[in-house]
């Protein structure tokens, strides 16, 4: 679905590339997460799917097209976007916020209200919001509506910019039980980026865990990953010692458990 050839970038003024040779396809309907370090290019790689970001070098494939030749607001308009601080338009109720979006993508008026309401009733936003404008919500509803915004066309791919990066820990965890419970109702193809590597372990099927300018450390299931870090950076950014994560045997199955027993994956 998206697929990065040996892509590179260095900033002007900049003497060290963003991203240097990165190659890796995303799978179709799954949740792929770039987490790494600040710096490490995951976002340079991010706002390369939508040309935000033009490599120096290298492809990137949407669907099987260079978005180089692809226009780029068509590109952008069949693209879901989710990023952290909502990209709410504060003259805008909430309810238009989420419809303007639909209307880009071709729906009449009544059709992308319609649209609009369903998709902040999928993401648990109470109707009596609705008619609110973004400096009226909190933080965590604010973020709600970004996500309703980047699924209301119901894209086939869905990009997530450090989308919960900007709410406290306990809006956080809401937010990230309600992305996978969406991940339930809808056949997106995901790709994220996140310095939190419990939130690329919770909410992605394949984690790339970066390194300097995008070189990838090591690509798997969350289970995988915790079970057998590649190297010694691998381990710390993970926090391998301090998560005292094995693999045993259980019923026929190879799973990770913790220190305390409890069951954290199985490998596949």
């Amino acid at each position: 679905m998206i697929e990065f050839r040996g892509v590179s970038k260095t900033y002007p003024g900049s003497t060290a590339p963003a991203v240097e040779n990165f190659t890796h396809a995303v799978g179709r309907g799954a949740t792929t997460v770039f987490v790494g370090p600040s710096g490490c290019g995951k976002t340079t790689l991010l706002r390369m799917v939508n040309r935000m970001v033009a490599p120096d070098g290298g492809q990137v494939l949407v669907r099987g097209r260079d978005v180089a030749g692809v226009d780029p607001v068509e590109l952008r308009r069949s693209i879901g976007y989710v990023m952290q601080h909502s990209g709410l338009m504060p003259h805008r109720t909430v309810l238009d916020n989420v419809a303007d979006i639909a209307a880009l993508g071709g729906a009449s008026k009544s059709e992308a209200r319609t649209r609009a309401a369903e998709m902040l009733e999928l993401v648990n936003l109470e109707a009596n919001l609705h008619r609110r404008y973004p400096a009226e919500l909190s933080g965590g509803q604010a973020q709600r509506v970004g996500v309703a915004r980047g699924l209301v066309t119901r894209p086939d791919i869905l990009i997530m910019d450090e989308p919960f990066g900007a709410v406290d820990p306990v809006v956080r965890r809401g937010l990230q039980r309600e992305v996978l419970a969406l991940k339930e109702r809808m056949e997106t193809t995901v790709l994220m980026v996140t310095h939190d590597v419990d939130e690329a372990f919770l909410l992605g099927d394949d984690v790339v865990i970066l390194g300097r300018a995008a070189r990838i450390e090591q690509e798997g299931t969350p289970a995988d990953i915790v079970a057998r870090p590649a190297n010694a950076a691998v381990r710390e950014f993970i926090g391998a010692d301090e998560r005292e994560l094995s693999v045993v045997r259980r019923g026929g199955e190879d799973v990770v458990v913790d220190g305390a027993g409890n069951i954290r994956g199985v490998l596949k």
